[in-house]
């Protein structure tokens, strides 16, 4: 049965995000790639300049000298405005602002504790209203707040649907109490492949997946209709696909997820057993306790060589090798990127890099898999991938 889409973009968001995607972009390279009506196309972005979120950059270079009208380049004015991120994770709760083309103008960390999920949605309000009295920014220029959040949000009730009790007190309804901006919610690695869409459009194509490993995994896809979201709230729960049959009981029931085997903290277990039973680990370098172990002191071991470790994390990347494979030939985005601590270090990164090219070309390129880009992690990429959904959902589908 043919179903309506749920989201109709008007003329005015069709070229605000064509702009996003195509930046320079000049009035009839709009016109030619929205399908809208030259003269609509300078109308909108009239507005959009008188309001100050569209200007000129000049004359295109390839028409100068040329016979006939000059076509001038187009782009978004971040100074324009700017939005509030805000991601909330077991590792801490972090607090950006960012313009509209995501750069960075206030950042604020604080550790994960008992009191944040305790009295998250107080601690939430208190963290965003610290922002927008530390930005110079007018108050009437802060566009909207994006919640990154680490499960899925049922919009029906604004609760999050999440695989540990750390966030059952998360009350999406009194956040957007306590703000006259718009606030919105998404997962947290939707909400970094949003960052990626908007503000790396040279680098990223419409249809594209991202792939993230961290303290749990998840797989976000972004089409050429947009974020994906599907209909349950598994989907993108690329952690719990079976890669070990009868292996390790998962937190969500299962034996032998994905997540089991190749998360940081499945990693760190093994790291801690290593450690425990190994005296000349090189982990002993860098920790008095296996408690005090981190991933980065893991990939640390892996580039000096110890034996142990790197058996351990190249059994995780073959069964993240195994995963990536299937989303290429199941999903075939043009691009995958991979994102996480993990894949900082660079010897990881060209090890596996190596295994998934080998995978790859099982086809002898008969068929088309992609390609794979691996992208810094920092720990403030989930709260500007909440200010880019603000973007998106609260001023290019206002």
């Amino acid at each position: 049965m043919y179903k309506q889409k749920i989201i109709k973009l008007s003329n005015f968001d069709r070229i605000l995000e064509c702009l996003y995607r195509n930046p320079g972009i000049s009035r009839k390279d709009i016109s030619d790639l929205t399908g809208i009506t030259p003269a609509t196309v300078t109308t909108t972005v009239a507005a959009m300049t008188k309001d100050g979120l569209v200007n000129e950059l000049g004359q295109i270079e390839e028409d100068r000298g040329s016979i006939g009208r000059s076509r001038i380049a187009l782009d978004i004015f971040g100074g324009s405005g700017c939005t509030i991120g805000v991601e909330a994770t077991l590792t801490g709760l972090t607090t950006c602002a960012a313009d509209l083309h995501g750069r960075m103008l206030y950042r604020k960390s604080n550790p994960f504790s008992s009191h944040i999920s305790d009295n998250v949605n107080a601690f939430i309000i208190a963290c965003i209203r610290a922002c927008i009295d530390s930005i110079d920014v007018p108050k009437d220029r802060i566009l909207g707040i994006g919640i990154a959040i680490p499960g899925h949000m049922d919009h029906n009730n604004q609760h999050m649907i999440a695989s540990n009790d750390k966030w059952q007190d998360f009350d999406g309804l009194s956040i957007q109490a306590a703000f006259d901006y718009p606030v919105v919610f998404e997962n947290n690695i939707r909400c970094m492949a949003v960052a990626q869409y908007l503000h790396s459009p040279q680098n990223t194509p419409s249809n594209f997946a991202l792939f993230h490993v961290g303290l749990g995994m998840f797989c976000a896809n972004m089409t050429e209709d947009g974020l994906y979201i599907g209909t349950t709230y598994g989907s993108g729960e690329i952690g719990h696909t079976i890669a070990v049959p009868d292996g390790k009981r998962c937190e969500c029931g299962k034996r032998g997820c994905l997540q089991t085997v190749a998360t940081e903290p499945a990693l760190l277990e093994s790291a801690a057993f290593i450690f425990n039973h190994n005296d000349t680990s090189l982990l002993h370098n860098f920790a008095q306790c296996p408690e005090d172990l981190t991933i980065d002191h893991v990939t640390a071991a892996y580039t000096l060589g110890d034996p142990a470790i790197r058996q351990i994390v190249t059994q995780a990347l073959k069964y993240l090798c195994i995963s990536i494979l299937n989303i290429a030939i199941l999903m075939n985005p043009e691009k995958l990127f991979l994102h996480g601590r993990l894949f900082n270090n660079e010897d990881i990164r060209q090890d596996f890099l190596e295994m998934i090219l080998e995978q790859f070309d099982f086809t002898k390129k008969n068929y088309r898999l992609g390609t794979v880009e691996f992208l810094t992690s920092d720990p403030a990429d989930g709260a500007l991938g909440g200010a880019a959904l603000a973007i998106l959902k609260c001023v290019i589908h206002a």
